[in-house]
Parts: C-alpha cells; sequence; structure tokens
C-alpha cells in the first residue's frame, strides 16, 4: 500500500471521474435542498442563503442609499443586516477595500437569491475558463468542478471562485500578454493579503509590463472608488482596519479551525498573539525566498504560477478555507506540468490530498486540533519547490556545493542554531527587561545582547569551530572585536526599525510585536558578517574540518 501511495498508482482516472460524480451530485442535492426549504432569503438551518454573502448584500443596500462608509461600522452593518434578514444566526462583518462596494452595489440592485445564483454562476464559470486554459480537456472540468472548495464557497457565496480566476489567469497569461494579466492581478487588490508576494515575483522575474499595467490598474480603481464614495469612505475603511486585525486575526471569531494559515495554527496551540505573529513571520519570509528563487531562476511557468497560488495562502495570517479555492488553478499546473514531464514521487497523492482535505480540514481542526489543510499546503509547498529547484538544475548544483564544502555547511548549520539560541536570550530578556524591570526597548537591549554575546561565544567555540586554542581570553577579545562590529550594526538596524514602526503610526502593532520585528531585521542583517569574522579571525587558528 505504502508503495502504491508513493508511486500514485492508486489515482487512476476511473477514480476521479467516480469520486468527482459522487461529489458533484452531494453538491447539486444539498444545495438545491437549501434553495427548495428557504423563503428566498432564509434557509431552514435559519442562516441566510450563502451565509456571508449576505454581509455583501447588506453592504450593497447602503450604496444603493447613498452610504457606502456604513458596511465599515460593525455596528451599522450588523443592523443592516437584522433589518434585512431578520434575526439569524450569526453577524457576516465587512471588511473588503472600497473596490468591492461597486460590485455589492450592482448586487443588491436585484433580490436577495436571485443575486446569489447570478454571482456564484458568473464566478464559477471565470473559475472554470481559467481552469480549462492552464488544463484542457473534460476531465479537467469535472474534477475543478467537484473539487470540494467549490463547494464550500457555494455554501458561504463567497469570493473564492472570483480570486482564484483573476490570480491564476494572470499567471497563466504573466508570460504571453503581460498586458492582460497585469490588471486581472491588479483587480485581485479587493482582497489584499493574497497579493503581499506577488510584487516580489513579478519584479524578480523581470515582468516589468505586467508590474506597470497591475499598478495602473489598482490606482484607477483607487481614484475611481474615491470618486464615486467619497475620502469618508476611504477613511472609514482604515478605521476599521483595527477592528478586522483585533477580533478577525488575532481573536480568532472566525473559529480557527476555519482559518488555514500558520498564525491561525499557532493560536489555536494556545501560542499568544506575539509568537503567533513571529511564526507566520517566518512562513511569509520563507515564501519570499522561495519565489525569489523560483522565479528569478526562470522555472517552467506552471511551477512559477503554482508557487504564488501557494505562497498567497502561506504568507498571510488571514485566509480561510473558501480560499483554498485557488489551489485549484496551482493543483491544474501541477498536473499539466506532471503530465508533460511526469511525475516523481508522492506527487500525484500529495496533489490528491490537497484536492479533498477542503471538506475535511475545518471539522479535523476541530475535533483534533490538526491543522490538516495547512500541513497540506506545505507538503505542496514543498514538491513544487523541489520540482523548481530540478527544473532550474539546481538540486543538483546544491547536492555538488553541500559536497564539496561539507566542512562549512556543517559549521554554517550549527552556527544557525547557535544563533536561535542567541535570538532567544537577546529578545527574551530584552522583552523581559522591558515589560517587567521598566527599562525602555533601547536601554533592556544592551544588557541583552551582552548575554546573548557571552553564550553564543561558548557554544560557537565548543560546537561550531571547535576550537582548542587555550588561550580563551585572547580568543575572547577576537570574538568580542567580532560581534562589537556585528553588535553595532545588529543594534543600529533594530533601533531603525522600532523608530520606522513608531514613525508609521501602525496601531495595530503592540510594543512586543514591534521589538520581534526589530530584533528579527537586525538579527538577519549581522549573522553573515559574524559567521565570516568567526570563521576567519576569531577561530582561526582552531578551526577543524
Amino acid at each position: 500500500m505504502l508503495e502504491s501511495l508513493r508511486n500514485g498508482l492508486w489515482l487512476t482516472r476511473e477514480r476521479m471521474r467516480l469520486v468527482s460524480a459522487v461529489l458533484l451530485v452531494f453538491y447539486a442535492l444539498s444545495t438545491g435542498f437549501l434553495f427548495a426549504t428557504s423563503d428566498g432569503k432564509i434557509d431552514r438551518f435559519d442562516r441566510p442563503l450563502g451565509t456571508d454573502f449576505s454581509g455583501v448584500w447588506a453592504a450593497g443596500v447602503f450604496v444603493l442609499e447613498g452610504q457606502p462608509e456604513k458596511p465599515f461600522d460593525p455596528q451599522a452593518h450588523a443592523a443592516k443586516q437584522l433589518s434585512l434578514f431578520g434575526d439569524p444566526d450569526g453577524f457576516f462583518p465587512w471588511s473588503y477595500p472600497p473596490y468591492f462596494l461597486a460590485v455589492a452595489g450592482v448586487l443588491a440592485l436585484f433580490p436577495y437569491a436571485l443575486a446569489l445564483i447570478l454571482w456564484l454562476a458568473t464566478t464559477f464559470a471565470l473559475y472554470l475558463r481559467a481552469i480549462r486554459a492552464i488544463l484542457p480537456g473534460k476531465d479537467a472540468l469535472l474534477i475543478a468542478s467537484a473539487y470540494p472548495a467549490v463547494f464550500i464557497n457555494i455554501g458561504h457565496g463567497h469570493n473564492g471562485f472570483l480570486s482564484a480566476a483573476l490570480l491564476g489567469g494572470g499567471l497563466l497569461l504573466i508570460d504571453r500578454r503581460p498586458w492582460i494579466a497585469g490588471p486581472l492581478i491588479g483587480l485581485l487588490a479587493y482582497k489584499p493579503q493574497f497579493g503581499l508576494l506577488i510584487p516580489i515575483a513579478l519584479m524578480v522575474g523581470l515582468h516589468w509590463r505586467a508590474v506597470v499595467s497591475a499598478g495602473l490598474t489598482v490606482l484607477a480603481m483607487s481614484l475611481a472608488t474615491y470618486a464615486a464614495f467619497g475620502a469618508s469612505t476611504w477613511q472609514a475603511f482604515v478605521d476599521c482596519l483595527e477592528f478586522s486585525r483585533r477580533v478577525n486575526i488575532e481573536a480568532g471569531a472566525t473559529g480557527w479551525q476555519k482559518i488555514q494559515t500558520v498564525f491561525a495554527a499557532a493560536r489555536m496551540f494556545g501560542a499568544s498573539v506575539e509568537i503567533a505573529y513571529l511564526a507566520q513571520f517566518a512562513s511569509t519570509a520563507g515564501c519570499a525566498l522561495a519565489l525569489a528563487i523560483i522565479w528569478g531562476g526562470k522555472a517552467d511557468w506552471r511551477l512559477r504560477g503554482a508557487a504564488v497560488l501557494v505562497a498567497a495562502l502561506l504568507a498571510t495570517p488571514y485566509a480561510l478555507d473558501y480560499d483554498m479555492m485557488l489551489l485549484g488553478p496551482a493543483i491544474a499546473m501541477l498536473a499539466s506540468y506532471g503530465m508533460e514531464r511526469g511525475f516523481l514521487p508522492w506527487e500525484k497523492t500529495t496533489l490528491a490530498a490537497v484536492w479533498i482535505v477542503p471538506i475535511i480540514a475545518r471539522n479535523m481542526a476541530a475535533a483534533t486540533y490538526v491543522p490538516l489543510g495547512l500541513l497540506t499546503m506545505l507538503a505542496l509547498a514543498a514538491i513544487i519547490a523541489r520540482r523548481a529547484l530540478l527544473d532550474m538544475g539546481l538540486w543538483a548544483q546544491i547536492l555538488r556545493l553541500a559536497e564539496k564544502h561539507a566542512a562549512l555547511v556543517g559549521q554554517m548549520r550549527a552556527f544557525l542554531v547557535v544563533g536561535v539560541v542567541g535570538f532567544v536570550v537577546d529578545a527574551g530578556l530584552t522583552m523581559l527587561l522591558s515589560s517587567v524591570g521598566g527599562l525602555s526597548p533601547y536601554a533592556a537591549r544592551i544588557p541583552a545582547v551582552l548575554c546573548a554575546a557571552t553564550t553564543t561565544w561558548l557554544l560557537n567555540r565548543r560546537h561550531t569551530f571547535r576550537s582548542q586554542d587555550g588561550r580563551r581570553a585572547r580568543e575572547f577579545v577576537r570574538y568580542l572585536s567580532v560581534s562589537v562590529v556585528g553588535t553595532t550594526l545588529n543594534y543600529t538596524v533594530y533601533s531603525l526599525v522600532l523608530i520606522g514602526i513608531g514613525r508609521i503610526g501602525l496601531g495595530f502593532v503592540t510594543q512586543n510585536m514591534a521589538i520581534f520585528a526589530a530584533v528579527m531585521c537586525g538579527s538577519l542583517v549581522s549573522m553573515s558578517l559574524t559567521f565570516t569574522g568567526f570563521r576567519l579571525f576569531a577561530f582561526r587558528r582552531e578551526r577543524t574540518a
């Protein structure tokens, strides 16, 4: 059985067709039942049809009434939903930029049930159009239609179809028609959390025409909404960000089991907000580095596109299970690539797991605290990275370099581990002295750095460079001289980041969050300098292979 999972022989065309057909029948019967037993707005379970869509339609009513700023007021928006839908369970907040108000206003011109049907049918057709362009064939459309995230998106009346169509279509056209790809990607600004890393990919890949056209699209959308809805609406949106950050992201009002991100997984396990943000920062930074390598190395367009789609979900602290619609085009891209180049071990099984997981991810997390959706996305990211490295010929080069410089790789690995220990000592003491000891973040950093430097010298001496120099005092002086230079650079970057955060005025960033970010930036900048200095100067006489 394990061998069958490894080589993917169990995933036959007939099985995929059968499972897809069964799921489609289930979707049709379930959705038809909800509509047939509803009153046109509320279903038999006392919920609005399309649940979250009720918030969009209510915002559209505000637009038609000439009050486009009201959806950003949670109390006013809740009152409007209450007046339109009676007293159904739940409140569905509005946190989109003003761009999406135009769509909401058009939808509110129609009766609620008809608006929901038009919205889902139109965006679903756009999603299938993107899939068909990526992977032609009836089987592809059947499997894409039965993708479980489709049912979740329909049940919530959400915009996952539109997001998948815009980003998937834009990535499909990025090489051939950049002036069309750019506007498609620019339109995704209505969900800005998914566009955090797209500029990195486009700029590293030198897709300047797409960058310019995407930027012009966002600028045109901004000017149009400013002219249509006024400055007060944009100000209301900015003011609403605090509510969205505090309630939806950090408190997890939506439910941790629904949110498929690193941040949500950390919070579900009981981590503090600061630790969860640190974990999310690591995920975002890792995705940024991976995209820079993949797009800079000119991997196959399908691998580049799939990397962006997966990174869009892994780089944000807030993405729900219906947002996993973005994985639909990614699966199609990888399937197309695998059918042309052949599948490597575990690839077919991983793609099948990613395809089926949206339907079970929420219940699995609620019952077992296992973030299955996140884990499968990480597995998908891993096979994309492996394929891209092979496609660019980098994997063989990495193996050759690792073999040639095995001693250096070992030292770097040990140095990184010691660096993590030093970071924990540094950050922990800084926060302890600033929050408990009453010192300012700047003063608290000085003793923290000294303690961290002593700790890392002892660990690097024994485990990284394995020094045998009996003149420890002289060696420690050399070590400190390198550390002073690195620490000066570290502290300078740390201070600049803290000052920058303070001047920008990011109200949602707490002091501990700012300290974490500043310590991380300072540590990363000084790491390469100190490693070279330690290896070539501080431990130069006694370093061994």
